[in-house]
């Protein structure tokens, strides 16, 4: 009987036990990542994120979730200026997200899901060069890159190869900043918290 009816056995479609997703959308910098007053402020700016993101099977509504995500965030010069007095410019924020994790989903019908997720990783975060000068006079700091320990959560639907969602991820890494005015150098370290949400849209690839 199973030689003269296979379709029983392999005709009603194969799950896939993993899928790819590339993804993109807008980074929006949180708490004092965006803030523009305190000892941690980080006069982050909204910016654009893109990721992969790969989803494993591993139970019946169970998964295995691994996302390497990449966002740039641009400085609050003008903020940066009206506190100093100074003549601001400053380059942007790029953080690199290398997260794991565990997911669960739930069908809404034959062809869409909801899900959301919980990560750990790690944060490469490149902080961003600032100099405030006025006349001839110019101060330049400058920032080694930072790393850190980061966990995150996500949330999201997934229709056909469309999947839409929000990632939530947050670390605090330390830098080694060097500021540098008339001939004379000075370097100090710093743990600065980096929290961002970003929305985003992407397909199956």
């Amino acid at each position: 009987a199973f030689l003269f009816f296979p379709g029983l056995l392999f005709g009603q479609g194969e799950v896939p036990i993993s899928s790819l997703y590339l993804l993109g959308g807008i980074s929006s910098p949180q708490s004092d990542f965006s803030s523009t007053s305190g000892a941690k402020s980080g006069y982050a700016k909204s910016g654009f994120c893109g990721m992969l993101e790969h989803v494993k099977i591993v139970g019946s509504n169970a998964n295995w979730v691994t996302t390497v995500a990449l966002a740039n965030n641009a400085t609050d010069e003008s903020a940066l200026s009206n506190q100093t007095g100074y003549k601001v410019t400053a380059g942007s924020y790029t953080t690199g997200w290398m997260m794991t994790g565990f997911g669960l989903g739930s069908d809404l019908s034959s062809t869409s899901g909801i899900y959301v997720s919980g990560q750990a990783g790690i944060l490469a975060s490149s902080f961003p060069d600032i100099t405030l000068s006025s006349g001839s006079s110019s101060v330049t700091q400058t920032t080694k890159m930072g790393l850190a320990f980061a966990y995150g959560i996500g949330a999201g639907v997934r229709m056909n190869n469309l999947n839409i969602g929000l990632r939530y991820y947050s670390g605090e890494p330390e830098y080694e900043q060097t500021a540098s005015i008339g001939g004379y150098t000075s370097t100090a370290k710093v743990k600065l918290p980096t929290t961002i949400l970003m929305f985003v849209i992407g397909l199956k690839i």
